[in-house]
């Protein structure tokens, strides 16, 4: 007996998997943007590691749920050779209620420290 199956069968099996993939590898991302709380937080200090002989800061951050929970966390983003912000910079921080561990931080626009130039007393 010859069994042919439709030919859409293979699109959509093809479709779901591509979706499930999709939504596996988003879902932290897709969750904070629709379900995610933002609040302000702020850099407490920069954890430093060195790898290859390169230094590398991760700034630690903290933030104060709705809730009153204070979370403190270790941000994934890090500057190459010096910490980019001061402690005490606040920054924009978007986690889930049900998980105050998923974050998502947004950093202010970082400004160049240039010296003014100085007046000597000509």
């Amino acid at each position: 007996m010859d069994f042919n199956l439709p030919d859409w069968v293979p699109v959509v099996v093809v479709s779901l998997v591509l979706g499930f993939v999709i939504w596996w590898k988003f879902s932290e991302e897709i969750q904070l943007r629709f379900k995610g709380e933002e609040t302000e937080g702020t850099i407490t200090n920069w954890m430093r590691t060195t790898s290859t002989g390169v230094k590398y800061y991760y700034p630690l951050i903290e933030f104060r749920t709705k809730s009153g929970q204070i979370i403190n966390f270790r941000a994934e983003e890090r500057s190459e050779g010096e910490p980019m912000f001061e402690p005490g910079t606040k920054v924009k921080v978007r986690y889930l209620p049900t998980n105050p561990k998923l974050v998502k931080t947004h950093y202010p626009e970082r400004v160049e420290n240039k010296k003014a130039p100085t007046n000597r007393g000509l």
